[in-house]
Formats: C-alpha cells, structure tokens, sequence
C-alpha cells in the first residue's frame, strides 16, 4: 500500500457533499470534506488488495474510501440504535464502549466494501480473477465476528 507518488480524488456523495481522498506519498490515506481530512492508515484496503496491480488495486481503494463517505449516513443511524440499545442496558463501562466502537468501525467496513461490490459485482469479480480469496474471507469472518460481538455486548453483556 506504500506509494510514492500521491494522489487525489473527489466525488460528491448521494447526500450532496463532495468527498476527498488522497492515497500517498507513504502509507496513510487521507479522507474528508473540506479543510476536515482525516489521515488514516488503510489496514482494510491492505488486507482485500492483496494479489492485485496496480490500476486495480488503486481504483479499489478509491471505491472502498468513497463508499465509506456513500454508508456514513447508515451507519450513523446504526450508531445511534447500538449506542442506545447499550445505554438503556445500563451499566455499560468504558470497556465495552471502546469495545462497541470496535465493532461499529468493522460494520462501517463491511458496509463499505459491501456497497464496493454492490455498484459494479462484474467488475470487482474481474479484479480477483486468480487472486487468492483467503484476504477477503479474513476479511468477513473478522467482520462478521466483530458485528456479532458488539450485539452480544448489547444483547448479553
């Protein structure tokens, strides 16, 4: 994910606002509206473009960073429902909240790379044509494991 040479994107969300991301120079990515960039290290784009080249791998980010800007609005109602369902709870510490934030970062990326899939199946199919699938089933079972965790800590806890 290391690259030398930076480069910038934008695209306007289905909510109006115009979305920022910048790949390079180094290992972070940056992502935001406006003068609001959040530099970020791209763990999820490493892990699911294992395999791929260059173009690819690169066009794959840009997608999987835009689509977290397109799910924001979704996940903030998912925020809000978890985070209320923990509070009427009661007696949720400082750990599981930490804990729940683990896990509503992991249903952002799952959203993300869903709707990733979801906006062109064939294409992405294409790009992992002879890839190996094991980074992205990683990918869905820590996700998946993660999300139940955080309703356990909600629903169990």
């Amino acid at each position: 994910m290391r690259t030398g040479v930076p480069e910038t994107r934008c695209k306007q969300t289905w909510y109006g606002l115009t979305a920022q991301v910048t790949t390079g120079p180094g290992f972070l990515h940056r992502a935001g509206f406006d003068g609001l960039v959040i530099p970020h290290p791209p763990m999820v784009n490493w892990l699911l473009r294992l395999g791929l080249s260059g173009h690819l791998c690169r066009n794959l980010i840009f997608a999987h960073e835009f689509a977290h800007f397109q799910t924001a609005p979704v996940l903030l109602a998912y925020i809000l429902g978890i985070f209320f369902l923990a509070y009427t709870k009661g007696g949720t510490g400082m750990g599981e909240i930490i804990f729940l934030l683990v896990s509503v970062q992991a249903v952002w990326e799952m959203l993300s790379e869903g709707l990733v899939v979801l906006e062109n199946f064939a294409a992405y199919r294409k790009s992992y044509n002879g890839i190996i699938k094991l980074p992205r089933v990683l990918f869905c079972a820590g996700g998946g494991m993660l999300t139940a965790a955080g309703w356990a800590v909600v629903l169990c806890g």
